[in-house]
């Protein structure tokens, strides 16, 4: 749904802020943290989701419990001839990837994976170079995230 033009007054962007951080709170508490009626909040983020300002609510998921306790960014070139479409249908089947953006520079894509450890992200790097067809991949291990 395209988002309409509309105003986003510092209550709504507070109820964004709010729900960004936990999409599971209840009217009530949403209600008091703004200062409004429990009914004015659900107006309000009803009109959100109306308007497409607000797309859906997740789950975030501890991936370490999940035994995937490596991060990586892994730059990739595809090869002339090998169709973007087709590298994203296969890209689209591997568990490991939390994230794949089609990118500007020297890679046509950059991927975050999660992966279970060192000897996982090595199995999905041997699958990128093999059945994966790119041409070229540089891989960076995530330490640790600073913001986001």
């Amino acid at each position: 749904m395209a988002v309409e033009s509309t105003t986003i007054d510092r209550i709504d962007r507070r109820i964004i802020d709010i729900l960004c951080s936990d999409g599971r709170v209840s009217w009530k508490e949403l209600a008091d943290r703004v200062h409004l009626a429990p009914s004015s909040v659900a107006d309000r983020v009803r009109r959100l989701e109306a308007n497409g300002v607000i797309r859906g609510y997740a789950a975030q998921i501890d991936r370490k419990a999940l035994g995937r306790d490596v991060r990586a960014v892994v730059d990739v070139a595809l090869p002339p001839g090998l169709a973007p479409a087709e590298f994203e249908q296969r890209l689209a089947a591997r568990e490991e990837v939390a994230l794949a953006m089609y990118v500007t520079g020297p890679a046509d894509y950059t991927i975050i994976v999660d992966c279970d450890g060192a000897e996982g992200l090595d199995d999905f790097i041997r699958w990128l170079k093999t059945d994966g067809g790119v041409a070229r991949t540089e891989s960076k291990f995530v330490l640790r995230p600073v913001l986001g």
